[in-house]
């Protein structure tokens, strides 16, 4: 019979597409756990699903004047389609404002208030006068009484992952209009966490087996004592509770969706009691994989919620990440900082995104993901060393047809690269089993390094003008290592690995064990080039054409203009220092160009939407200026760079060093990059200075 495990991710927010943070921290690793579990035999069921019910997503709609539920279904769809063309699967992925999700939260709620862990209670709660409405706990914001971070979430510290209350915070204010709350009295539910101190001390003990990261977590989490949670908030969108007395408030988000994996396990199995019954197994181990600001909810809160329901299995393994961060920065969905997936998606192969994913994996610790780096990597790891093996080895291959096994004479050379071969087999099994996912995939990487030196160093295509045994050894073994690597391979790049295999002959998974057999003896078919380099460079500063519709004062700062701006299908305002330079007349009508995709900002108290771009020399600015034939809203073109347009900050625009340049006796702006000068030009034309400057200017 086969071993059972269920392994589940943290159901992501449905506010908005998920970023390369997301899928480093928690799905890609989650997928590539999966995938070995099934390709060693295990009957795997998985789910996560979309957090439909967090703040977020009535943040969301409250700036896009839509509903929350229209809100959480199209981000919902977006999302899933984003692990689709990751080729990141689930036996489940569920939605939390389904009816099966609310009878699934409802059955548990009961469960936990007929055994006493649930009561009736009092707490403060942050109020808005100003909107005369209880506000969420991430409608609040403040210092952190933990860490003294200060923009702490009323719910969670990010910087050091306490949960909080809002009232805990220092110095609070509303995110929504600023306003100081005021803090009621309100009724609620609550669950008895305190009760378990005891047992979750004994459980977090017991998991000696768990990463670092998540053992300090969870012992800094119980050392600070448990404390009840209140599981209801005076909410509109939300699970109901299903009580009198309790209309017009909703079940807390955080107690209801990590009720999701049970939904999601329901949904994988079409069985609700066979589902349950599968819950109460003690044999099935569960992993549960997230970044490392849901560890306390995964590994003391959830354990809690199941102890209380007193039948169903504990997390067998906790798996959380630490942050990816994107250049030097913490990816952020609502801070704007990093790359969403479908922009990733629209420019590179999956694959690709994978391999530069595990190669970073912020496993042990935080790493850090650039566009150079991972376009550097790609290149030069995953195509010249394992694409170029692979490539000549299956082409030696294919030209001298089946070989059997009488025919070769194996060199000491040989056997080595068997040996290391084997070896790097079973590490990649014995890490990916212990959840050393990182490790397995260096370890995988490392053998795609290796069997590129040793086909370079035996050097069969000399071998075979003799058409010998020897030649046959050399061909016979490096086909052996592309077979281990295909097979290992489909737990990291299913798509690459599986066009392998079919070369070879199997149509199916190939079941991953150390004792492979390899029944491998030639190419099937003519190999088709596995990769393409990636050729263009990606570039995340969108400069855009402008037409100054109307230039007024701003009414705070003398030396500040504010300019009201045509994009062609939207209006902006942006704030610009250029009053000592530019009379209010001279700018109306002007074809200027601006970073389109700065972070907005408040300068004076006036909201400036982007920046204009412009040289200043000798104390006078001197604009950049489009063709007169331009269309405002137009891309500027940088030369074959690929524009990502993420939101960036001001900071990560100057890292970037657009300067006055000379070409054919003309002063241009043009990116200085790797000692190379490359022009912004629209429909084929440079841009243009306003005035003359001398070269070597930089553009602010």
């Amino acid at each position: 019979m086969k071993e059972k495990v269920f392994i589940f991710v943290a159901l992501p927010y449905a506010n908005g597409p998920l970023h390369l943070g997301h899928i480093a921290g928690a799905y890609l690793p989650y997928d590539a756990f999966r995938r070995f579990m099934i390709l060693t035999g295990r009957e795997v069921v998985s789910a996560s699903g979309s957090d439909e019910h967090g703040t977020p997503i009535t943040i969301k709609a409250m700036q896009e004047g839509i509903s929350p539920k229209e809100i959480a279904t199209k981000f919902h769809n977006v999302n899933s389609d984003i692990f689709k063309r990751m080729n990141i699967e689930f036996n489940a992925f569920i939605e939390t404002s389904s009816d099966l999700h609310k009878m699934v939260v409802k059955d548990f709620i009961t469960k936990l208030i007929d055994k006493g862990y649930i009561y009736e209670g009092n707490m403060i709660q942050p109020f808005c006068p100003h909107d005369n409405m209880f506000l969420p706990d991430r409608y609040v914001k403040g210092k952190c009484p933990k860490c003294g971070y200060e923009n702490a979430r009323g719910d969670q510290c990010e910087n050091c992952g306490a949960t909080l209350e809002p009232s805990e915070l220092i110095n609070p204010v509303c995110i929504l209009d600023g306003y100081t709350p005021e803090f009621r009295e309100t009724k609620h539910l609550f669950f008895k966490l305190s009760s378990f101190q005891e047992d979750m001390e004994k459980f977090i003990s017991e998991r000696k087996y768990w990463r670092d990261n998540v053992l300090k977590y969870s012992r800094n989490f119980i050392s600070q004592g448990l404390k009840d949670r209140p599981i209801t908030r005076d909410l509109d969108w939300g699970v109901d509770i299903p009580f009198p007395g309790y209309e017009r408030k909703k079940i807390y988000v955080w107690f209801e969706a990590l009720i999701g994996y049970i939904t999601g396990t329901v949904q994988a199995l079409n069985d609700y009691n066979g589902a349950l019954e599968h819950w109460k197994d003690k044999k099935i181990r569960h992993y549960y994989f997230m970044g490392k600001d849901n560890i306390p909810f995964h590994s003391i809160i959830w354990p809690a919620m199941l102890m209380a329901e007193g039948e169903y299995t504990l997390p067998y393994y906790v798996a959380a990440n630490e942050y990816l961060n994107f250049q030097g920065e913490k990816f952020s969905k609502s801070g704007g900082v990093g790359i969403s997936m479908p922009k990733l998606l629209e420019s590179y192969n999956s694959e690709y995104i994978r391999f530069g994913v595990f190669y970073n994996l912020p496993e042990g610790h935080d790493s850090d993901f650039s566009l150079e780096e991972f376009q550097n990597k790609v290149n030069s790891e995953l195509i010249d060393k394992f694409g170029n093996f692979v490539n000549r080895a299956l082409i030696l291959s294919f030209k001298k047809g089946k070989i059997n096994r009488d025919q070769i004479a194996q060199s000491q050379r040989d056997t080595e690269a068997e040996k290391f071969m084997r070896d790097s087999l079973k590490s990649i099994i014995n890490n990916m089993e212990n959840v050393n996912i990182r490790e397995a995939f260096k370890v995988w990487l490392e053998l795609a390094r290796y069997s590129n030196i040793y086909i370079t160093e035996r050097k069969p295509w000399e071998a075979c003008k003799k058409d010998d045994a020897n030649c046959l050894a050399s061909i016979y073994t490096s086909m052996k290592i592309v077979f281990t690597l295909a097979v290992s391979g489909q737990i990291f790049l299913p798509e690459t690995s599986r066009k392998l295999l079919s070369w070879l002959g199997y149509n199916e998974p190939v079941m991953l064990h150390e004792d492979l057999d390899y029944p491998v003896a030639h190419v099937l078919q003519k190999p088709e080039k596995l990769f393409e380099k990636i050729m263009s460079k990606s570039l995340n500063v969108s400069l855009k054409v402008a037409r100054v519709m109307d230039v007024m004062d701003h009414p705070n700062a003398e030396k500040l203009y504010l300019l009201d701006l045509d994009l062609g299908e939207e209006k902006r305002r942006i704030i610009s220092g250029i009053k000592d330079s530019y009379t209010r007349d001279a700018l109306v009508n002007k074809k200027i160009v601006i970073v389109s995709n700065l972070k907005p900002a408040v300068i004076r108290g006036e909201k400036s939407n982007g920046m204009l771009l412009a040289a200043e020399e000798d104390g006078k600015v001197h604009l950049v200026l489009a063709p007169e034939e331009a269309i405002p809203g137009s891309e500027i073109k940088i030369g074959d760079y690929n524009i990502i347009n993420e939101e960036i900050s001001i900071e990560e625009f100057k890292r970037h060093e657009i300067v006055t340049y000379e070409k054919d006796g003309d002063i241009i702006p043009a990116l200085h990059e790797n000692n190379s000068f490359i022009p912004l030009t629209i429909n084929g034309k440079n841009l243009t200075i306003d005035g003359k400057v001398s070269k070597g200017i930089r553009i602010k």
